[in-house]
């Protein structure tokens, strides 16, 4: 991104305790970072990106770059949704280019954005491991305000992101949503949900029973999701849903089983709201 308007640049180390910090840091408004804490016993630091603005306007342009050295453990999160403003002219892009080292661990889970009537919105995700890093990332889109009476009211939605290993593509998911132009409601699209997205998971290896016992479990509410590997270091979990609070229910179980079966430990409650 040649000329942003906010900025946000973390690099988190381990020290010899084994407990993961944030080495440096620099930010220009309205990106910033809320001080790390620690819920785990591992040393993982737990991070909050923030946004005083409320949300994102037309004409900005945000660029987050998070790099986790070696054996580092890193878990990323926002305290609410990514709201995208109306914009009356011109469009938003937002860029988040990861790197994550040699047996780091990075947990990138932030809450949904929700793109308001005739917002038009541009969200990269990149991401660059290592062949022994981990990676568990989401990305979740809603319809809009649904409350308000907003549903699939915004100009455009696009988001792509790109996982590298070992300066390789490994994948490239891509979507570009334009309600006026699209049956939203039609087989293949939304279905008449109003929120989907997408869990990556990179490990060194990922055995078969996961995805297996992610597709056994009962969703909550209206939520759908299916869960499959892209080979034996990529799975991929696909979800739609209508309820929010069932939604981030599943999501959570979801997690909650990656979490056992990737890391070999427990969920924890995540502090928000």
């Amino acid at each position: 991104m040649k000329k942003t308007t906010g900025e946000l640049s973390l690099l988190f180390r381990k020290k010899k305790n084994g407990q993961t910090y944030l080495a440096e840091q620099y930010y220009k408004l309205p990106l910033q970072v809320m001080r790390a804490h620690y819920q785990d016993s591992d040393g993982t630091a737990f991070i909050y990106l923030l946004n005083p603005s409320g949300g994102v306007l037309q004409h900005d342009r945000l660029l987050t770059e998070i790099t986790l050295e070696e054996g580092s453990r890193v878990y990323v999160t926002t305290p609410s949704n990514t709201k995208f403003y109306k914009m009356d002219e011109g469009y938003a892009r937002v860029e988040n280019v990861i790197t994550v080292g040699r047996d780091a661990v990075l947990e990138y889970l932030p809450e949904h954005n929700a793109p308001f009537a005739m917002s038009e919105a541009y969200q990269e995700n990149e991401f660059h491991l290592s062949g022994s890093s981990v990676l568990i990332a989401s990305d979740m889109v809603s319809a809009g305000r649904a409350t308000c009476g907003e549903k699939f009211d915004y100009r455009l939605y696009a988001s792509r992101t790109r996982i590298y290993v070992d300066g390789k593509l490994k994948i490239y998911d891509c979507s570009h949503i334009k309600p006026d132009e699209t049956d939203m409601e039609r087989l293949g699209y939304m279905e008449g949900h109003l929120t989907n997205g997408t869990i990556y998971v990179y490990a060194e290896r990922i055995e078969d029973a996961l995805p297996e016992r992610l597709n056994a479990m009962e969703a909550h509410g209206d939520v759908v999701f299916a869960a499959g590997k892209i080979d034996d270091s990529m799975m991929i979990v696909r979800f739609v849903g209508g309820d929010m609070v069932s939604l981030k229910e599943t999501l959570n179980d979801i997690w909650g089983q990656i979490r056992r079966d990737v890391l070999g430990k427990e969920p924890v409650r995540i502090r928000k709201y």
